[in-house]
């Protein structure tokens, strides 16, 4: 991963927080923001953490698309928590 300075979006703080409240466990890193296991559940769900304006690096675009062409799987970017709680099943 290359060297991009390396800070939290402020809203990724409120959405931990909503989903720890819920059970989950959530785990923070840096190449994709968020590693979500809810409960009752076998597998984490990776999620990108973006502010209203916030845009993915070069790196994080590469490992999108990465993720979609030889995997068939599409990493979520999330912005609120609404769509964090929609994106793991919470909310429909």
């Amino acid at each position: 991963m290359p060297n991009y300075a390396r800070k939290r979006d402020t809203n990724e703080r409120e959405i931990i927080q909503a989903l720890q409240q819920l059970g989950c466990l959530v785990i923070q890193e840096n190449n994709i923001d968020l590693y979500v296991l809810p409960p009752n559940r076998e597998a984490f769900t990776p999620l990108e953490i973006k502010t209203p304006t916030g845009r993915l690096t070069p790196y994080q675009k590469q490992l999108h698309q990465t993720a979609s062409e030889m995997y068939n799987f599409e990493i979520p970017v999330i912005v609120t928590v609404d769509e964090a709680l929609r994106e793991l099943g919470f909310i429909s």
